[in-house]
């Protein structure tokens, strides 16, 4: 009776705590929330979305494998940063078969430092980073597939345009040859994203990188179009010379991902 008793009260056997399930984060610093002068941060895209994913998951964790200046060669390779696996890439595999059916989420943000010296204006060096990057990211998001298989969903993103400050710098014709040069970029992240299954957090869509003809006003720059604005307004590209996204920014970027992974 008295077993009984305690049984009832306190409300019946213990029960097993749920297990953890994972979002991992790679990529290069944009996975990592690198702002201006800082590496990693707690601000980045991937924290606010695991902030909102976990509120209807809560015993999801957020796993951050990326690398601050990774480019698709040193993901599959490593050179960067010390992975035990080797590479993030390895590292990545290894993690989602330690925990078979835990991993929930994969978001990759990964390419844009093969390509960078392109809108600074350096053609050779951007066509060389373009190979690289055409051969290597469908090896990437083709890998990280086969090794979780259809457990958890992928996504990838397109890129915003830091090019478009050359607009309040006097270099207006650069700004504007500066979008097709990421649309280019983004045709190559949306083909290596179909043929693994991933889906694709339009980022370049939410920094409105086409619109040119909405003007806003934007101090101290005057009147400017919306796409300029976006880049000024959330990232550090138009103060500091940087393309990281400011903590606006990653918000924005966060929301992208949010809309196709919920």
């Amino acid at each position: 009776m008295a077993a009984l008793m305690f049984v009832l009260c306190s409300g019946g056997p213990a029960r097993a705590a749920s297990p953890p399930t994972y979002y991992l984060a790679l990529g290069d610093s944009g996975a990592i929330g690198a702002q201006v002068g800082q590496g990693a941060t707690n601000e980045g895209y991937t924290d606010v979305l695991h902030a909102a994913l976990k509120v209807d998951q809560p015993n999801l964790r957020l796993v951050k494998l990326g690398c601050g200046g990774e480019t698709t060669t040193t993901m599959i390779n490593g050179g960067i940063c010390r992975y035990p696996a080797g590479s993030q890439l390895n590292a990545a595999i290894a993690f989602i078969k330690q925990h078979p059916g835990q991993v929930r989420y994969v978001t990759l943000s990964i390419g844009v430092n093969n390509v960078g010296c392109l809108l600074q204006g350096d053609i050779v060096c951007g066509l060389s980073g373009t190979g690289g990057l055409v051969t290597e990211l469908p090896q990437i998001t083709g890998k990280l597939r086969g090794a979780g298989g259809d457990t958890p969903v992928y996504a990838s993103m397109t890129s915003y345009d830091p090019g478009l400050a050359s607009w309040v710098t006097g270099g207006k014709a650069f700004a504007v040859a500066s979008v097709a040069l990421v649309d280019a970029f983004n045709a190559v992240q949306r083909a290596a994203a179909a043929a693994a299954g991933f889906q694709v957090a339009d980022v370049n869509a939410a920094f409105s990188t086409h619109d040119f003809a909405t003007k806003v006003t934007l101090a101290p720059y005057g009147t400017i179009p919306l796409n300029v604005a976006r880049i000024c307004v959330w990232t550090s590209q138009c103060t500091h010379n940087d393309g990281h996204a400011n903590a606006a920014g990653y918000r924005q970027i966060a929301h992208s991902f949010l809309r196709v992974l919920a």
